[in-house]
C-alpha cells in the first residue's frame, strides 16, 4: 500500500512536470487568438512548424545579406510581422489573414 502511494505520488509529480513543460512551450507559439487552447499533439506539431519557419527566415536573411555583399544581422524576432507567421502555422484552422499580429505584446520572440 505504501509503495503504491509513493508510486502514484511520483507519477503525479512527473505528469505535472510534463504538463508544465508543455505550458511553457505553448507560450512560445504564436497563434490567433493567443490564448487558443491546443492539445499536446498540436503544440508539438506547431512548435516544429514554427522552428522550421524561423530557421528559413534566418537563412533567407543571411542569403539576402550575402547577395548584397555585406554582413547582415537577423532582425529581432519581435519586429517580424506575426501575420505571416500565424497564417503559415494556422493554415488548416484559420486560412484568413489576421488583422492583429499574434506576436504583438510578447517581446520574448
Amino acid at each position: 500500500v505504501v509503495r503504491r502511494i509513493f508510486t502514484n505520488s511520483r507519477e503525479r509529480w512527473r505528469q505535472q512536470n510534463v504538463n508544465g513543460a508543455f505550458a511553457e512551450l505553448r507560450k512560445l507559439i504564436p497563434t490567433h487568438p493567443p490564448d487558443k487552447k491546443l492539445s499536446k499533439n498540436e503544440i508539438l506539431r506547431l512548435a516544429m512548424k514554427y522552428i522550421n519557419f524561423l530557421a528559413k527566415l534566418l537563412n533567407d536573411q543571411e542569403e539576402e545579406g550575402n547577395q548584397r555583399g555585406k554582413q547582415t544581422h537577423p532582425l529581432p524576432l519581435h519586429t517580424c510581422q506575426g501575420t505571416e507567421i500565424s497564417t503559415m502555422i494556422q493554415q488548416k484552422k484559420n486560412p484568413k489573414p489576421t488583422h492583429k499580429p499574434p506576436l504583438e505584446g510578447n517581446k520574448s520572440f
